[in-house]
């Protein structure tokens, strides 16, 4: 019961900053949202920043969990790197959580996609190596090329309140390769 409470506390954080930035965020209105008192949450977490930390802990769960579908052994790597796409593209367009933690440095975000941006990498690797194509960059490189491509465009539909076309995954691949 204890842990449930607290998960739908830190499920309120993370919503909470799909919408609004860390300052705009307090104890209180976590409370009013949940229905329950500030000192309910002080039982929960010290502090905001405790909080928040928790919230935002979710959020990179939550994406890095993304690339870690489980692929039939038979599509080929384009297609999964597509599919990746997709997904991620989905979750950015419907928060506010900031594109570019997809591929700014880790340590100056509070949000670490290490390990989303390491599997992005095998993806692409995979896909190079059964593609036969020649590269004159770095695996790491590449990737963060695709990254950034990818948070561009998602930047530029947010901003133009837009959803992706149908073939969205694909354009953005073909961009790249």
């Amino acid at each position: 019961m204890r842990d449930s409470v607290r998960k739908k506390m830190v499920e309120k954080a993370r919503d909470l900053l799909f919408t609004m930035n860390y300052d705009e965020i307090t104890m209180n209105l976590v409370a009013t949202e949940l229905g329950i008192t500030a000192p309910t949450l002080y039982h929960y977490f010290k502090c905001k920043e405790e909080m928040i930390t928790a919230g935002y802990d979710l959020i990179t769960f939550e994406i890095n969990d993304i690339p870690n579908i489980r692929f039939p052994s038979s599509m080929p790597p384009d297609m999964r790197i597509m599919t990746i796409t997709g997904l991620v593209t989905d979750y950015f367009i419907k928060t506010e959580i900031p594109v570019l933690f997809l591929v700014e440095n880790v340590h100056d975000k509070p949000i670490d996609l290490t390990a989303f941006r390491k599997k992005m990498e095998e993806m692409i690797e995979a896909y190079l190596k059964k593609s036969k194509k020649k590269i004159k960059v770095s695996i790491e490189e590449i990737t963060y090329r695709y990254l950034g491509i990818l948070a561009s465009d998602i930047a530029y539909l947010r901003k133009n309140k837009q959803q992706p076309v149908e073939n969205f995954s694909e354009k953005v691949f073909a961009a790249l390769f």
